[in-house]
């Protein structure tokens, strides 16, 4: 595909460290696990609101 080709390659606009990295990494993880566990267990979600 010639289009393709002609955009090139790209890059990140930012470039963090590896500590930099790690740390969004675990934020994101704990997040993400954060919010599945309050979804799973919500009073809303279960029926038992009233």
């Amino acid at each position: 595909m010639p289009e393709v080709a002609e955009l090139g390659t790209v890059g990140a606009p930012v470039e963090l460290p590896s500590w930099a990295n790690i740390t969004v990494t675990v934020a994101a993880a704990l997040a993400s696990t954060e919010r599945a566990l309050r979804l799973r267990y919500s009073r809303l979600l279960d029926g038992s609101v009233g």
